[in-house]
């Protein structure tokens, strides 16, 4: 006579489903979301290094603000700035960058001067604050 226990066993307790693994989808998910990774990584990398010179501007103004350092100090920062962020050899005031004002960057480039070399005036870091908004109104644009 056949057991009630093992013919009933399968209608009481069902047997779990067979679970079905594809064989080679879950590799190539791995490999898509490390690949969508890297993208994200260069993604930033490439936006954090296209933001540098705004940082730096930035600094430079926050440190006029705050009188950190000497004016003619923060003068020549500026103009570093200035020829790395338009590709020059040197600030001149007769020679403006392209996509700027000649008037407007030949007195730039004067005050800028004025700072750097000239001796310390009492004005200097209100001067040092205004050609770091103007040359962040010209960063936006040029």
């Amino acid at each position: 006579m056949a057991d009630p226990r093992k013919e009933l066993a399968d209608i009481i307790v069902p047997a779990a489903p067979a679970v079905v693994t594809p064989a080679g989808n879950g590799l190539l998910l791995w490999v898509a979301v490390g690949l969508v990774c890297v993208a994200c990584v260069a993604l930033l990398a490439w936006l954090w290094h296209r933001r540098r010179p705004a940082r730096t501007l930035h600094a430079i103004a926050a440190a006029a603000a705050q009188q950190r350092d000497t004016p003619s100090a923060l003068a020549a920062r500026l103009d570093a700035w200035a020829r790395t962020r338009f590709r020059l050899a040197r600030v001149d005031a007769a020679c403006s960058p392209p996509g700027l004002e000649p008037d407007a960057w030949s007195g730039w480039a004067k005050t800028l001067a004025q700072l750097r070399f000239a001796p310390p005036q009492s004005g200097g870091f209100d001067m040092l604050a205004a050609l770091c908004r103007t040359a962040r109104a010209w960063s936006r644009h040029a």
